[in-house]
């Protein structure tokens, strides 16, 4: 009896490893295919800059099941584009995967990429915080925004980097926004246009700080006429007004810093003497209003009328000596002739 106990135990532990040992066999010798996305790292000389490659590409693994399912949740594999040796210019590389097992294949999708290298070039440049003061709550302005660095590095070809105008964190508001608001912000390049560059910047991000106040305070202060909008390089423009004063309506930290209000005159296309209205921009850090919000503004064209005065005046000048001249030379004859009569 304890002979046949024996027995049956023995039968059955060895099925059950039988069992286990075919079920591991059958899950490793399953296919399985999986696409997972990585980064596209990029092998160049470090005084390279390069362009046009996908930040990401899809890798297709195919091999047993075990091994695809751990590849795709570790993704410790690595696709790359081989530039080492490359010159300045175009190329199409074809991209490359290491670290995967050799009982996996794997494909890059897109197997091919063209790139431009270039050689590196960095400039630093002022970071400005902007936002949509629109989506101020009535009542509240913004004071001046900032962020924890002032300034960032660029690096880019040659060409981006001169094309860069500004390097910019947008935050974003809510609408109705009653209180400062502070934000860690991706930065941007940005050419004349206003289209992002595809360059490096450093930092990458930055924590920038709107601050909101309540706009309540008024102010009376003095108008500053600034002629604005390129006029003709030949003319003066004399700027006048009735207006001394306007009233300023903002938050107590701007207006106690403002002693003057600069107004905008655009004189582009002003060829003679004549009176603008002209609408006072309330778009100032701390302002939401001003009264009067426009003002009457006399421009009083001169220069090139001067300096056609002058040239006439010139003319004359020369014209009379001329004249003079002439007539000394016929007084002289006059008194020639005389002598000579007296002669005879």
């Amino acid at each position: 009896m304890i002979f046949a106990c024996f027995l049956f135990g023995y039968v059955t532990t060895d099925t059950g490893a039988n069992t286990n040992g075919a079920t591991n066999k059958a899950t490793l010798s399953t296919q399985k295919s999986a696409t997972v996305t990585v980064p596209l790292k990029v092998n160049v000389s470090s005084k390279y800059f390069v362009e046009g490659y996908p930040e990401n590409v899809k890798v297709k693994i195919n091999g047993p099941a075990a091994l695809v399912q751990t590849a795709e949740n570790t993704k410790n594999f690595q696709a790359y584009a081989d530039l080492e040796g490359l010159k300045p210019g175009k190329h199409t590389v074809k991209l490359k995967v290491s670290g995967v097992s050799h009982e996996l294949s794997a494909n890059v999708q897109p197997e091919k990429v063209t790139v431009t290298i270039s050689k590196k070039a960095t400039a630093t440049f002022p970071i400005q915080v902007r936002f949509d003061s629109t989506l101020i709550g009535n009542g509240y302005a913004a004071g001046i925004a900032s962020s924890n660095y002032s300034r960032a590095k660029v690096i880019g070809s040659r060409s981006s980097i001169n094309a860069v105008t500004n390097v910019v964190a947008n935050v974003s508001l809510p609408e109705g926004i009653q209180h400062s608001v502070t934000q860690n912000v991706t930065l941007q390049a940005l050419d004349e246009n206003g289209k992002p560059l595809n360059v490096i910047i450093e930092p990458t991000t930055v924590k920038a700080t709107v601050p909101i106040y309540a706009a309540t305070t008024t102010k009376k202060v003095n108008v500053h006429l600034v002629a604005s909008g390129g006029g003709d390089n030949t003319k003066n423009y004399s700027l006048s007004t009735n207006t001394k004063t306007v009233t300023v309506t903002g938050t107590k930290q701007a207006l106690s810093r403002l002693q003057s209000l600069n107004v905008a005159v655009p004189v582009s296309g002003v060829t003679s003497s004549t009176t603008k209205t002209v609408p006072i921009d309330t778009i100032q850090n701390g302002i939401i209003a001003v009264s009067p919000s426009s003002i009457n503004v006399q421009i009083t064209v001169s220069g090139q009328e001067n300096q056609s005065s002058i040239q006439n005046q010139n003319d004359n000048n020369q014209q009379s000596s001329q004249i003079t001249t002439s007539q000394k030379a016929n007084n002289q004859s006059q008194r020639n002739q005389s002598q000579e009569n007296v002669t005879q």
